[in-house]
């Protein structure tokens, strides 16, 4: 049986800074958008999504803040 090796992200924390400003630009899109209307929510989500994912391959929860990790 062949072992198969998968690389994964071998430098989070360039990959994620590579997506701010991705996440900058949602947060301006959701500025426009009515609270709690579908529009906004949606743009929660994906922002949150980054986040969450940020969070799981940094292990820094404040990573997109700026925020010192201790």
């Amino acid at each position: 049986m062949t072992k198969v090796g998968y690389p994964g992200v071998r430098d989070a924390k360039a990959a994620f800074e590579a997506l701010r400003d991705y996440r900058d630009a949602l947060i301006k899109m959701q500025i426009k958008c009515r609270p709690t209307s579908a529009d906004y929510l949606v743009l929660l989500a994906a922002k949150q999504a980054l986040d969450t994912a940020a969070f799981h391959f940094t292990r820094n929860p404040a990573f997109f803040s700026g925020e010192p990790h201790g």
